[in-house]
C-alpha cells in the first residue's frame, strides 16, 4: 500500500513540474543551446505573430532586431524583453520614409490659432464656448510636431508645459523632453483639457502599456483616467511607423482601440468595399488588439487620428449625470457621416458641454475630417488620403518612396 501511494505521490509531482509555465518548452529549448532560440522557439507563446510574419518581407528578421533582453526572457517568462517602438527602428532600413516624417515644412506656421479673423474658423470661441478647446486652438503642423505641440498648448496642461529654449526651441524636433520642460505652475487663461485617451493618437510610446479600449488591467500601466502629467512625463516620440505598419509582417494597420471597435460595430457603412471591410482583428491574450489589411486602406489609417472622436469627461442628456473616465463613452468614435454625429451622441446618451450663451448640449466636434470626406467625389472615386498627402517622391540616387512629410 506505501509503495503504490508513493508510486502516485511521484507521478502527481511529475504532471505538476511539466505544466509550471516557467518550464515550458520554449524556456527549455533555449536553456539547452544557452542562446536566444529562433523565431520559431518566439512562435510556441507568441503564435499571433507567426501568421504576421511568416511569408511577409519582415520573415528573415531576427525577433532580437526590435525585442532587447529575449535571452534572459527565454530563461523566465517574467523577465519582460524591451522593445524597440519608435521611428529609429525603422529607419535604418527604411530612411527615406523617416527623414521626410523628421523633415520640417517651415511655410506651415507654428501656434496659429484657427478661432482668430484669419483662421479656419474664425467663430470658434463663440460656437464652442466655455469649453477649454478654445484654448488656443491651434492649426496642425507636420506629423513630427503632434507631440511637442500638444504639450505646449494653452488648453492642454494650464500651460505648465514650455519650451527649453522659449520661442527658439518651437521649430526644435527630437524627443519631447529634450524639447520642453515642465514648468510646475499654470498660467492665467488657460485650460486643463488634457487627456490620456487624446495622446494615444498623437504618440505609439504606450501601446504594449495600454489595454483595449484603455480599461483599467493589472498589467497596464495606463488607462483612461492616468494622471495626464505624469502620462505625459513618460510620453517621449510622435505617432510612430507602426501606427500604420505592422512591425512583425510590415502590412498596413491600425492600432487605435477605440477606431477598431466601431468598425466593428459597424465598418460596413464607412469603409467597406462591395459591402466588405478589409481588416483582420487580432487579438492579444485579451489585452491589446490590432486591426490589419492586405491592401493600403489610407482611409482608415488616417482615420485613427483625423476623425471625432469623444476623449474626455462629458454628461449624459437624460439625467446630466457626469460620464466619468471610468466609462468607455470616453474613449468613442461614432464613425457616422458629419451631418449625422450628434444623432448618434444623442443615442449613445453623451454630450461634451452647454453652450455659454443658448445652454444648448453639444459635442465638441474635434477634426471630423474623415466623416466629412465620406461619400464625397473622391471617395467615390476611389482615391485615398495618401494619394494626395503622402504622394510618392524621388531620393537623390533616383529611388522611389513614399513621401511620409504629411
Amino acid at each position: 500500500m506505501q509503495k503504490r501511494n508513493a508510486g502516485h505521490v511521484v507521478a502527481a509531482v511529475l504532471f505538476m513540474i511539466l505544466m509550471v509555465p516557467g518550464v515550458s518548452a520554449a524556456q527549455s529549448a533555449s536553456r539547452q543551446n544557452g542562446a536566444v532560440s529562433t523565431r520559431e522557439t518566439c512562435y510556441q507563446c507568441h503564435f499571433q505573430i507567426k501568421s504576421l510574419k511568416e511569408g511577409s518581407k519582415h520573415a528573415a528578421l531576427s525577433c532580437d532586431i526590435c525585442h532587447s533582453g529575449a535571452k534572459e526572457h527565454l530563461q523566465s517568462f517574467r523577465n519582460k524583453p524591451a522593445t524597440a517602438i519608435d521611428q529609429a527602428a525603422c529607419g535604418k532600413c527604411h530612411g527615406n520614409q523617416l527623414n521626410s516624417f523628421m523633415r520640417i515644412n517651415y511655410s506651415a506656421q507654428a501656434r496659429k490659432e484657427k478661432g482668430v479673423p484669419t483662421g479656419r474658423s474664425p467663430l470658434q470661441e463663440k460656437l464652442l464656448a466655455p469649453h477649454g478647446f478654445t484654448k488656443e486652438h491651434n492649426e496642425p503642423r507636420a506629423h513630427v510636431f503632434m507631440v511637442t505641440d500638444q504639450f505646449a498648448v494653452d488648453r492642454f496642461i494650464g500651460g505648465r508645459f514650455q519650451y527649453k529654449k522659449g520661442l527658439a526651441g518651437i521649430h526644435q524636433t527630437g524627443k519631447a523632453w529634450d524639447v520642453l520642460y515642465d514648468t510646475g505652475r499654470e498660467l492665467p487663461e488657460t485650460a486643463k483639457a488634457g487627456n490620456a485617451t487624446c495622446i494615444k493618437c498623437k504618440t505609439t510610446d504606450h501601446i504594449l502599456q495600454w489595454k483595449y479600449m484603455g480599461d483599467k488591467d493589472p498589467k497596464a500601466r495606463w488607462d483612461r483616467s492616468s494622471d495626464i502629467v505624469a502620462f505625459s512625463k513618460a510620453t517621449q516620440n510622435p505617432m510612430g511607423c507602426i501606427h500604420c505598419h505592422d512591425a512583425h509582417g510590415a502590412a498596413p494597420r491600425v492600432v487605435r482601440d477605440a477606431l477598431i471597435d466601431a468598425i466593428d460595430r459597424d465598418g460596413a457603412q464607412t469603409f467597406a468595399r462591395n459591402g466588405k471591410t478589409d481588416l483582420k482583428v487580432v487579438d492579444f491574450r485579451g489585452f491589446r488588439k490590432i486591426g490589419v489589411m492586405s491592401k493600403t486602406d489610407s482611409r482608415m489609417m488616417c482615420a485613427q487620428c483625423h476623425v471625432e472622436y469623444a476623449c474626455n469627461t462629458g454628461f449624459e442628456f437624460d439625467s446630466g449625470k457626469k460620464v466619468d473616465y471610468d466609462d468607455r463613452r470616453t474613449n468613442h468614435y461614432p464613425l457616422k457621416n458629419a451631418n449625422d454625429i450628434l444623432a448618434h451622441y444623442k443615442k449613445l446618451n453623451y454630450y461634451d458641454f452647454k453652450h455659454a450663451v443658448t445652454g444648448a448640449r453639444l459635442v465638441k466636434l474635434q477634426h471630423p475630417e474623415a466623416e466629412t470626406y465620406w461619400g464625397s467625389a473622391h471617395d467615390r472615386a476611389g482615391v485615398q488620403c495618401h494619394q494626395c498627402h503622402m504622394p510618392k517622391a524621388k531620393d537623390q540616387g533616383g529611388k522611389m518612396y513614399t513621401n511620409h512629410g504629411v
